[in-house]
């Protein structure tokens, strides 16, 4: 292992200042956020509190900065009327497009009519197919108290009018003139049973014939002393005479029908006026709703006076329930249930707005498809379910109908039942309640199907990019219905005005979850992590649920220190116990290092060997972790091995970063011989996937040293992506690259010749720890940004990488002039081997 030497400056180094974005906190216009907008005063409200009366909540174009694009989108989106322009708001988790769409839909709907109200009522012309109806607002609630107490009208003036002594009379007499022709046709009857010489009797529901002797009916015992012959004769006439008895029973049949009809057709006759006083003042109060309601008071008119006897009493009903006329439908809840409750005389209103002053939004959060299309509920009676207009539940475009409608499409997407009938929904604008067909439903005794209603609701959806691009692609429906797309940037310009519009937000944030003031200082702290977060220099992470729950959990340490007010000291001391709380896989990484479980050398030079920095993403951190690269060169023909590719250990991008160099080496050294060549590289002790291009100028760093035989240092980590023309090119999270690396080099002493190798394009990408600027800052550690592998190889190498001459060749005894001769060498092993007769292998 050589001697340990210090990286020289160079003019690839980045100063310190240029490591991290500082916000000066004095370019904030206030000292502490109390000073905005109404003051945050000294955080005596709880935490979580609602907001005292005369603070101002948010407007979306306060939270939304940055994101002017979404919001234009957005109020496009609710202007527009016509079919198919409903919203899909897409952006990064924690960007606020949920918080935002909410209070921009109740900023629009606060200035639009309130939607109308949702009531079924019984269809009587086809009782399965209950009616929906649409009424203004505060009108469905007001008909079914109506319609109720037209009900307990008709049952007292019903009551009324057929128990008056006239009609009593009335009944009474048509009821003595039945009885006379009944007792009359009885009379023929039992005239005709005499000429047979028998006798008969009304024996309750049925007629006992008697024989005749002497003028008078046998006895069983007289009958039974008879002569055989005797009682053949008798039993002869009274075969014949029961012949007759169908035809009397017939007439009186016929005589209790004509009864029965005339008695209700004086019943109907008495309480017509009665009915049609009660149902003129329905039609004067609810008939200028619209034909659905008068249709629906005329069907019901004609339905009280076919079914009157509903009204009276039971003791009352004089049977007629079992005729079938007048019989309560299936489905009551008693056999003789009262008027009101009577099923088809209730209005169930599902959507009542008379408390309402704007047009509705609905935030559903759990959009099934019985809380988005509402449901049929179901009573039992003896094991047996049933149901009717009144078990009719609302969902939420019940709710929404008229107004807005805003549903989370992650949620959505768990049921493709209720996305396929939410789309129904939209295109034929019509809102239907179906039963879906479920395993394990209760044994129904029929059911019903209520008739669909308009339906006029604008619908946001919201969710990620990669759920847009998924239904766009794999859904030929999606595009027509939701037209207007909503794109929340994942940042925005870094700059004084965005700033000061960040620090408003915090500032109303924190007075209105009952946080401390925050000083300008803990600001400028927060605003400097959303930089990080954004991942450039330039540019703030528009996730305000992000610099919100740092401002939460800097508020926590302000408290513990007795503080009234949240300093910088506060926000960075969030900022460890967070790291700590989510260090222990990091540690672990660290750790295996430490105690040489995972080889990684910061120490001399090596040759085919470097350290490239790879990222542990484990969604909620993300950590740098170095890892050994090492490439071995030999004579073949034009190959250059990944064995983590052949071991099917990595992805398509890295795949196509390992081609690269193949191309990138025959382009620079191969112009004037063959590139006779095979080389195996790979990721020593990586037993997982391998996925990027991050590493492939790492890689070829490694091939060049192998193939050059020139060592190269091992305290200097590289990252980086190269492209065929050796440009070097900009790669993601480099910050905890960089940091992962550091970390290492600090456990085993910082000795000045440790640093990293970054892309020049990632310079504004860098927003490293405080402790690492400080090691650059005393000279105990370097970044180090390149543009072209000749510039990372030089540093590497400790000499030039050389340059072409003009007479072809490269400088004598650089990096470049030694891999060209050695290409020449293997070029030259194999032109003999294949000339000597070896053949090929």
């Amino acid at each position: 292992m050589s001697r340990k030497r210090p990286v020289r400056r160079s003019r690839c180094g980045l100063p310190p200042e240029r490591l991290r974005l500082r916000i000066d906190p004095r370019t904030l216009s206030f000292e502490t956020t109390a000073e905005i907008a109404g003051g945050a005063g000294d955080g005596a409200r709880r935490p979580g509190a609602a907001a005292p009366a005369g603070v101002v909540r948010r407007a979306p174009s306060e939270m939304m900065f940055g994101q002017r694009r979404a919001i234009d989108a957005i109020e496009f989106g609710l202007r527009i009327r016509r079919r198919g322009f409903n919203i899909f708001v897409l952006g990064e988790s924690g960007s606020g497009k949920t918080t935002t769409v909410e209070r921009m839909l109740e900023r629009r709907a606060a200035g639009e009519p309130v939607g109308r109200d949702v009531c079924y009522v019984h269809y009587f012309e086809d009782p399965d197919h209950p009616r929906g109806i649409l009424l203004p607002p505060g009108k469905a609630a007001e008909m079914a108290r109506d319609v109720g107490d037209a009900v307990d009208d008709l049952a007292r003036e019903i009551r009324r009018v057929l128990g008056t002594a006239a009609f009593r009379d009335l009944r009474n007499r048509m009821l003595d003139e039945s009885t006379r022709e009944a007792e009359a046709r009885f009379a023929q009857l039992a005239r005709q049973a005499r000429r047979f010489g028998l006798a008969i009797r009304r024996d309750e529901d049925r007629i006992a014939i008697m024989p005749i002797k002497a003028g008078e009916p046998l006895t069983s015992e007289g009958y039974d002393a008879l002569a055989d012959e005797e009682k053949v004769a008798y039993e002869t006439r009274t075969g014949a005479f029961q012949r007759r008895i169908p035809e009397y029973e017939r007439q009186l049949r016929k005589i209790h029908k004509e009864l029965e009809a005339r008695v209700l057709r004086e019943e109907r006759e008495a309480i017509a006026h009665v009915v049609e006083v009660v149902f003129a003042d329905l039609r004067r109060r609810h008939g200028v709703l619209g034909d659905p309601v008068r249709r629906y008071l005329e069907q019901f008119q004609a339905y009280v006076m076919d079914n009157h006897r509903l009204f009276l009493p039971p003791e009352e009903r004089h049977g007629a329930e079992g005729d079938g006329e007048g019989q309560p439908p299936a489905g009551g809840a008693r056999e003789h249930p009262a008027p009101r409750e009577h099923v088809p005389f209730r209005v169930n209103v599902l959507v009542d707005r008379h408390r309402e002053s704007s047009a509705p939004v609905v935030v559903e959060r759990n959009p099934t498809y019985a809380n988005l299309f509402g449901h049929l509920e179901y009573r039992e009676d003896r094991g047996v379910y049933s149901t009717d207009h009144t078990l009719i539940r609302p969902g939420a475009l019940h709710r929404a109908n008229g107004g807005y409608l805003v549903l989370q499409i992650a949620d959505l997407a768990r049921s493709q039942n209720t996305w396929d009938a939410l789309k129904r929904a939209l295109r034929h604008r019509e809102l239907r309640i179906e039963e879906a067909d479920e395993e394990g439903k209760p044994r129904t005794a029929g059911s019903v199907r209520p008739t669909p209603i308009p339906l006029d609701v604008k619908v946001v959806l919201i969710g990620s990019p990669d759920a847009y691009y998924a239904l766009q692609n794999q859904d030929e429906e999606f595009a027509r219905l939701f037209k207007v797309k909503a794109d929340f940037e994942s940042t925005m310009p870094m700059g004084r005005r965005n700033a000061m519009s960040a620090a408003r937000f915090l500032a109303r944030a924190a007075e209105e979850d009952g946080l401390l003031p925050l000083h300008r200082a803990a600001l400028a702290a927060i605003l400097e992590y959303a930089a990080r977060e954004a991942g450039d220099q330039h540019r703030l992470s528009t996730r305000l649920a992000v610099m919100l729950d740092l401002a939460g959990e800097a508020d926590y340490w302000a408290r513990r220190a007795r503080r009234k007010v949240t300093l910088d000291a506060d926000v960075a001391a969030a900022l460890r116990a967070r790291a700590r709380r989510h260090e222990k896989e990091e540690d672990a990484a660290l750790d295996a290092v430490r105690e040489g479980a995972i080889l990684i050398d910061t120490r001399g030079a090596v040759v085919g060997q470097v350290n490239g920095l790879s990222v542990y993403d484990m969604g909620d951190h993300a950590f740098g972790v170095p890892i050994r690269i090492t490439a071995r060169t030999y004579v073949g023909r034009k190959e250059v091995i990944s064995i983590d590719r052949e071991a099917r250990l990595s992805g398509a991008i890295h795949d196509k970063g390992a081609l690269i160099l193949v191309g990138y080496l025959g382009g620079r050294y191969a112009q004037d011989k063959p590139l006779s060549l095979s080389a195996s590289i790979t990721f020593e002790q990586s037993y997982g996937g391998v996925e990027g291009d991050s590493a492939s100028a790492a890689e070829l760093f490694a091939l060049l040293s192998s193939l050059s035989g020139v060592p190269l240092r091992q305290g200097i980590g590289v990252t980086g992506s190269v492209n065929q023309q050796g440009e070097v090119q900009a790669v993601g999270l480099v910050n905890e690259k960089i940091e992962g690396f550091f970390k290492i080099c600090r456990m085993r002493g910082l000795t000045g010749a440790e640093g990293v190798i970054i892309p020049a394009l990632n310079a504004r990408n860098l927003m490293l720890s405080p402790d690492l600027i400080d090691a650059v800052k005393a000279g105990r550690f370097h970044v180090l940004a390149i543009r072209s592998i000749d510039e990372g190889i030089g540093i590497l190498a400790g000499m030039p990488a050389g340059r072409r001459r003009r007479g072809g060749g490269w400088e004598t005894g650089s990096v470049n002039d030694r891999v060209d001769r050695r290409l020449r060498e293997l070029a030259e092993i194999l032109r003999r081997y294949e000339s000597g007769g070896g053949g090929r292998q």
